[in-house]
């Protein structure tokens, strides 16, 4: 399921590049419009990057950051999909929808890896300290 999240993540990357990049193809003048358009592409390319950057890191914290973010672009691709039906739409909702469960389900893992090895060390027997209590000399 890591690889699933990675790949997906890479996949955002490049979405908001694809977004990015069309910008000037669906806009000819400089506006209010296409900077809003082109705030979006990169805030999907920063979206992408920050998986990536929790991937790397592996730690609690991180995932919870990514899980927030996760699922507030989630509903606002939800929102943008409820006004207007394009196929884009549809591409970025599938997207974030599969960046989001995997960000869920890498997050449950590592917290039961946690969980494994704080069970793990409470059961190791104590180390023996008295090494030196059988010298005779």
């Amino acid at each position: 399921m890591r690889m699933v999240y990675k790949i997906a993540a890479y996949l955002l990357v490049l979405l908001g590049i694809v977004h990015l990049a069309l910008t000037p193809v669906f806009f000819r003048q400089v506006g209010l419009d296409v900077l809003w358009f082109a705030g979006m592409g990169m805030g999907i390319i920063f979206l992408g990057n920050l998986n990536l950057v929790v991937l790397l890191a592996h730690r609690t914290a991180f995932y919870l950051m990514a899980i927030t973010s996760n699922i507030m672009a989630l509903l606002l691709m939800g929102l943008i999909l409820s006004m207007n039906p394009a196929m884009q739409a549809y591409i970025g909702l599938g997207l974030l929808l599969l960046i989001s469960v995997t960000s869920i389900w890498q997050y449950i893992k590592l917290l039961k890896e946690a969980l494994r090895q704080s069970q793990n060390t409470r059961n190791d027997p104590p180390p023996d300290n008295n090494l030196t209590s059988n010298y005779q000399g």
